[in-house]
């Protein structure tokens, strides 16, 4: 049967209407006669969408990442007070050198959160210090505080050997203390740098 022009418009409409994505009304109706009351229905779809969050802080705000630095010092026996300078009285009494006390840097706390039903885990990578012929990743011990703790064991390595976790929806706190091992007068004169990034995933 052929269609007239304002079916045909009608039809044209609605396609396009469709193709667009505009949404469409459901509508019924009822209708009759007499006592029996009539009706008609027509519903809303509700969706909420809650977005998955994964929040972690290492240190202080700095934006840049704290720095952790030690001085491993070294003296004599029969030394005086050390500074820096030429050409300085030593008292020196003939002795091989020893290492001084090394002080290590203030505990480092620590935030995670997360709202994945699964929670979430925390692992890290570092790189080798540089240059090279100086300290080792294993000449960082690390002891956590309550809480969350360090991930992998009690020396830094290249990567975590096993992540740490924390439940969802509650902040997990903590405080990480590193601290300087080994046989620093056999290391050359220099400053050693690394980095370790910590990464915080949803479970």
């Amino acid at each position: 049967m052929r269609q007239t022009p304002r079916l045909l418009t009608v039809a044209a409409g609605t396609a396009l209407a469709l193709a667009a994505g505009v949404a469409l009304a459901e509508s019924q109706y009822g209708y009759g006669t007499g006592t029996p009351a009539v009706t008609a229905q027509a519903h809303l779809n509700l969706s909420v969408t809650v977005p998955k969050l994964i929040l972690l802080r290492v240190g202080t705000q700095t934006g840049t990442g704290d720095t952790l630095s030690w001085t491993a010092p070294i003296t004599w026996a029969t030394a005086p007070t050390i500074t820096a300078g030429n050409n300085e009285a030593a008292n020196w009494d003939g002795t091989a050198p020893t290492l001084g006390t090394v002080t290590n840097p203030a505990a480092v706390p620590v935030s995670a959160w997360t709202n994945s039903s699964g929670g979430g885990s925390l692992t890290y990578t570092a790189a080798a210090f540089a240059p090279t012929g100086g300290p080792a990743l294993a000449n960082i011990g690390v002891t956590s505080g309550a809480g969350l703790a360090h991930p992998g064991g009690a020396t830094l390595a290249a990567t975590s050997s096993a992540a740490s976790t924390f439940v969802p929806s509650t902040v997990a706190t903590g405080t990480w203390t590193f601290s300087l091992t080994g046989t620093a007068l056999t290391w050359p004169p220099g400053t050693y740098t690394t980095t370790i990034p910590y990464t915080a995933t949803s479970v």
